[in-house]
């Protein structure tokens, strides 16, 4: 059974408040456990952009990546880390997006928003509260059933995993021939 089918049997009665656009839960770090995801990623990216588009991506997650690595991984995850494969606020790469993303359901965005905003999980309304804990526990769940499904590779944050794939290629980068 593949990833979305895993996916879709377990969230088929759920409502999904999320959209193209909304992307509130796409500024946090993302932990990816299997490699060839990265590759797929880094795949569809080039495909969907020019050779300059694909180069701005580049230095983003380089940055970002850099940045996250000099942090203890606590104070890292506290902050905001816009996805640079967001374009005008819609992923670049959904059909390949990392499973941590493809298991994010939220059944209000305003929800998602106010998690997005708040310093500190205290200061949610209790509702937002259990809903943010309803979302985490439903996400949690469904990477075990799709880690148990397939070859584990590790734990890699997704721009450390691109960089290291980035690195791993030819000089010329994806665009060469």
């Amino acid at each position: 059974m593949g990833i979305d089918d895993i996916i879709a049997r377990e969230t088929s009665a759920i409502k999904k408040d999320c959209k193209p656009g909304c992307a509130w839960c796409c500024n946090q770090l993302v932990v990816l456990t299997n490699a060839g995801d990265g590759e797929a990623i880094l795949e569809l990216a080039r495909k969907r952009t020019t050779p300059e588009e694909f180069q701005v991506i580049t230095e983003k997650v380089r940055e970002q990546s850099e940045r996250i690595a000099e942090l203890p991984y606590q104070v890292a995850e506290e902050q905001s880390w816009p996805c640079p494969l967001l374009k005008d606020k819609k992923c670049l790469v959904y059909e390949a997006r990392p499973v941590a993303c493809r298991t994010v359901f939220s059944p209000d965005n305003k929800c998602c928003k106010a998690m997005m905003q708040a310093n500190d999980f205290s200061q949610l309304s209790e509702q937002h509260r259990r809903t943010a804990h309803e979302i985490s526990e439903r996400a949690l769940r469904l990477q075990l059933a799709i880690n148990n499904s397939r070859p584990i590779d590790g734990a890699f944050e997704l721009r450390s995993l691109l960089v290291s794939l980035l690195d791993a290629q030819a000089p010329g980068g994806i665009h060469s021939p």
